[in-house]
């Protein structure tokens, strides 16, 4: 799958839970309080007069919405206005963002039609010459017909090498039979082409069997529940998994496929009466690949559909870098549907609203686009649609490529390859000039365009250190950082400064991201890694890095910290013999900014500094670690640039530490980290890089360093 889980849910808690709860209390506790809190409102009365023999008025159907019609709207003006904003100098992207905004999807249509009507072209590809990039793509999404934007998003799908079948698993089973007929009729006059042959085409066993027969459209949408239904449907899907060995999936595909979400619902409930696990972790257990994303979804759009789209949302903003695809295609389809409720799941699943995570994960007109969609209330006091976010100065040399497009860079790398003699050149202005998220983009396409990894193909293309900086630069950081990790405890021996390095200095975030990557990657806890390659002090204060929980807070605790040098002192300096347990709680659990007072505080009770305190006291891995630990929160740049410089220093040069720093911290503080060397050694890093390596490994590492 795509994106791996984020569970759940409104009515379950999270699987790491599931096992140590009962199965009627699941039941009773979540699964019927779900149930009320969603059918209290389903009226039924199927009563046409009421006692006065009057008709009843039909109950207004609440809207979930976040865009409304315009209540003054004018095609013609609004026409006009589009027009004046594309033939401005630059094009008054401003303009077209609020016209648009503001005005339903009927609107939109109508402005469409009478701009057509006055220009003789289409209202779409004037706009598409005037725009660009992830603007350009809500834009478009938004002059679409809902059925005209899931076409096309189904289309694109499956265009070219490879099928992203997450897109084709969201529209189908999100979508009710009428919206899913629109979509196969438009489908069909907009390419000629069948909905379900297409995806014939692209797709194959379990995962076709299903999407085939939600294309159908013809799945039970009645809101009345039956009982005795659902109780056979329970057992039967615990019969065809749980209960045997190996598993009946067509009844999965069956019955998930043809009962409306309510019944769903039911014999999910249902199903604790016969299986040990609740049916989603028997649908997680039993399923793999495509086809478990495919009924997992199905399980999360019948519990809570607003959530289902929250959690998406969520995961494309999840980690180092943003799926505008993703954001763009559920902020456009449902901003007239149930965004709203999603919004509202959003801030109740993950603390925070789905406009702050915009403002923090995108920018320029983009970003604007979204939060307008999202409606007015954008944060909490906050009531311009337009909230400047602080620019958080940054530090690094590379930057994302102004008029990038991974279509024509995979292309491009994919020539290079071909040429005689490998352009190496090409590659290296490609991978350098790139930001990491761009380069990603890059990959994705050449595999979809050539049905190859772009790894594969330059590994087999490439050669020495200037591959293994190739290959770091199209590692995601977290990627690079596990990769790193596991070279480290690989074979007989384990590179221990390695595991220091990278552990002491990342963020807590970014510890967690690494141990998620590394167990997808190796199928194996980093964790027992480090416990199998090593041992004692050491050891303990790796796990304890591990944890993730060290302290983030900006803030000294001044009193804390006189506290803690007193400590330190006291189990080591002060007495006979070292508690190195005290030594490691406080270096693994507080802050850099609280460690770095505790240093300036140590000399009230020693003649000696923390530094040479913890050299004295402790030995061999433990000490490095702690004496690293003390560099990083003193100075974290200093700390690299000290690296970097033992890496060039006597005979021989470490080129794993040059590629390994100059990679991973290229969009973090290089900038920094070259300042700090100068002042260090009294000459540039890029002026020991040129003394020390050669040919294309030399030329990609000064090309990482910038212009400085």
């Amino acid at each position: 799958m795509q994106y791996g889980y984020c569970y759940i849910w409104v009515c379950q808690p999270p699987m790491q839970h599931f096992k140590a709860q009962t199965r009627k209390s699941r039941q009773s506790d979540l699964v019927m309080s779900f149930f009320k809190k969603i059918f209290k409102k389903i009226i039924h009365d199927k009563s046409d007069d009421d006692s006065d023999g009057h008709e009843k008025k039909a109950p207004v159907k609440p809207y979930h919405g976040t865009v409304t019609p315009h209540p003054n709207f004018n095609p013609n003006a609004d026409a006009a206005a589009l027009r004046k904003a594309i033939e401005s100098r630059d094009v008054d992207e401003a303009t077209l963002m609020e016209v648009l905004v503001r005005r339903s999807n009927s609107q939109r249509q109508q402005i469409k039609a009478v701009y057509q009507l006055e220009t003789v072209e289409p209202l779409e590809e004037a706009i598409k010459s005037a725009l660009r990039s992830d603007f350009e793509d809500v834009v478009m999404g938004l002059l679409m017909t809902p059925g005209q934007y899931d076409a096309y998003e189904l289309k694109h799908a499956m265009k070219g090498i490879g099928t992203c079948e997450t897109i084709l698993i969201e529209i189908l089973v999100s979508r009710s039979n009428e919206e899913i007929r629109e979509i196969k009729k438009i489908f069909k006059e907009a390419y000629d082409e069948n909905l379900e042959d297409d995806i014939k085409n692209d797709c194959g066993g379990d995962l076709m069997t299903a999407l085939l027969a939600l294309c159908k459209a013809d799945r039970c949408e009645d809101v009345e529940i039956g009982d005795s239904i659902a109780k056979s449907d329970a057992k039967a899907l615990y019969e065809a998994g749980e209960s045997k060995r190996g598993t009946e999936t067509s009844i999965f595909v069956d019955i998930f496929t043809s009962r409306s979400e309510p019944q769903l619902c039911k014999i999910f409930q249902l199903y604790g009466k016969y299986g040990d696990v609740s049916l989603a972790e028997a649908v997680d257990e039993e399923h793999i690949g495509d086809i478990d994303d495919c009924l997992m979804s199905l399980v999360k759009c019948a519990w809570n559909k607003p959530a289902y789209f929250a959690e998406k949302l969520h995961l494309s903003m999840k980690g180092f870098g943003t799926n505008s695809e993703t954001l763009t295609r559920i902020i456009v389809s449902r901003s007239e549907v149930d965004l709203k409720k999603i919004l509202k799941e959003y801030k109740r699943m993950y603390g925070r609203t789905l406009q702050k995570d915009i403002l923090e994960e995108t920018k320029g007109h983009f970003e604007k686009v979204l939060l307008g969609l999202c409606g007015d209330n954008i944060l909490p006091g906050q009531h311009d649609m337009y909230v400047k976010k602080p620019v958080k100065p940054y530090y690094g040399t590379v930057t994302p490529h102004s008029n990038f497009s991974a279509i024509r860079d995979a292309a491009a790398i994919q020539k290079a390859i071909e040429a005689k003699g490998v352009n190496e050149a090409t590659i290296l202005d490609l991978m350098v000039k790139r930001s990491n998220d761009q380069r990603q983009k890059t990959k994705a396409a050449y595999q979809l365009d050539t049905g190859k990894p772009l790894e594969e193909a330059l590994k087999s293309a490439l050669k020495s250190d200037f591959e293994d900086v190739v290959l770091g630069l199209l590692m995601s950081p977290a990627q690079y950082d596990a990769h790193a990790l596991k070279q480290a405890l690989k074979g007989l021996g384990t590179c221990e400064d390695v595991l220091i390095e990278i552990l002491v200095s990342r963020s807590n975030h970014e510890i967690k991201e690494i141990k998620k990557v590394f167990k997808e990657a190796y199928d194996e806890e980093l964790e027992e890694d480090i416990k199998n390659d090593t041992s004692g002090d050491f050891l303990t204060t790796l796990l304890a890095l591990c944890q993730a929980d060290r302290s983030e807070e900006s803030l000294v605790d001044d009193s804390l910290a006189d506290k803690d040098a007193k400590a330190l002192y006291e189990a080591g300096e002060k007495q006979r013999g070292t508690e190195t347990s005290i030594f490691i709680d406080i270096f693994t659990s507080r802050s850099g900014p609280q460690l770095h007072k505790i240093l300036s505080l140590y000399s009230k009770y020693s003649e000696e500094g923390l530094a040479e305190a913890v050299q004295d006291e402790l030995k061999g891995d433990t000490e490095d670690c702690f004496m690293q630990l003390v560099k990083c929160a003193w100075n974290t740049p200093a700390y690299f640039a000290e690296k970097l410089h033992l890496a060039m220093k006597g005979f021989g040069t470490n080129s794993e530490t040059l590629t390994r720093i100059i990679v991973s911290r290229s969009e973090v503080d290089l900038k920094k980290i070259l300042k700090e060397y100068k002042r260090l050694y009294g000459r540039t890093l890029q002026e020991d890089i040129l003394a020390e390596t050669k040919g294309d490994f030399e030329k990609i590492l000064l090309e990482l360093c910038g212009d400085n």
